[in-house]
């Protein structure tokens, strides 16, 4: 008798141990962690760049040195001129941008990719590729002459961001973007775009180094350049303060860039 209920004991104590086991067992698994990376959709500054129109005179600006003379070319009027882009959202790769192009017929649009690659474009629908972190990029319209149309509505200042970045340029900050003279030209020309500020004999200047000869440029303009002894030329613009300092800005000083002329046939 005894033995029979030692038997007993035991086989109820293993009972009771296996359904623990299988209460345990039983019990839902918690969800697993998605280990793909998550795709970080773009950023887009919802801030809007000023651009400060330049004072519209008679007066032509000559400005020489050391052999090198700058006139300025004087723009004509473009009060009426406008350009929208109507692409709210982007995506890392290729876009396709669409342009709003109003007051103007004969036109081009040019861009600048964070203030190095320009291209220009002759209709108001093209690609645009947006690459991984910062695509700050201009878009500006421009006469056949190539000159900017320095007006608060004919441009498109866009910085987006893809990919988990935060974005590194600040819309309200003063920026000055290097345009003009191209790589090859048979007439030289100086044209930068300014952003959020103004130039003036007691405010703010962009100094320009050509070769070894230094500018100081007090008005908005684009200008000609002439009396280049040399194929090949060096160019430099950079944003100052009153007080002739540097500006701090990713683009305000564009560092030294090659130029060359390209003879006429």
């Amino acid at each position: 008798m005894r033995k029979l209920v030692v038997s007993f004991l035991v086989f109820v104590s293993c009972f009771l141990f296996s359904c623990g086991n299988n209460e345990r067992n039983t019990e839902p698994e918690k969800p697993k962690q998605d280990t793909l990376s998550k795709v970080e959709a773009p950023k887009i500054s919802q801030e809007e760049a000023v651009i400060i129109e330049p004072v519209t005179d008679d007066e032509v600006v000559v400005l020489e040195n050391k052999g090198i003379k700058l006139t300025e070319i004087k723009a004509d009027n473009n009060s009426n001129i406008s350009i929208e882009l109507q692409a709210k959202q982007f995506k890392e790769g290729k876009n396709q941008l669409v342009y709003d192009v109003k007051g103007i017929t004969d036109y081009q649009i040019a861009t600048i990719e964070n203030n190095y690659t320009l291209n220009y474009f002759s209709q108001n629908t093209f690609e645009k590729e947006f690459l991984y972190g910062n695509n700050v990029f201009l878009s500006f319209l421009t006469h056949p002459n190539k000159i900017s149309v320095k007006t608060n509505k004919a441009n498109v200042l866009k910085n987006v961001v893809i990919g988990d970045m935060e974005s590194l340029f600040n819309m309200k900050q003063s920026h000055l973007f290097y345009y003009l003279p191209l790589e090859n030209t048979s007439e030289p020309i100086l044209d930068f775009y300014l952003v959020n500020t103004s130039i003036a004999k007691d405010g703010n200047k962009v100094k320009v180094s050509i070769n070894d000869a230094e500018f100081l440029i007090e008005k908005w303009a684009a200008y000609r350049i002439e009396g280049l002894s040399k194929n090949q030329n060096t160019i430099r613009i950079q944003l100052l303060d009153k007080n002739r300092n540097l500006i701090e800005g990713p683009f305000n000083d564009s560092g030294e860039r090659i130029f060359k002329l390209r003879k006429v046939s």
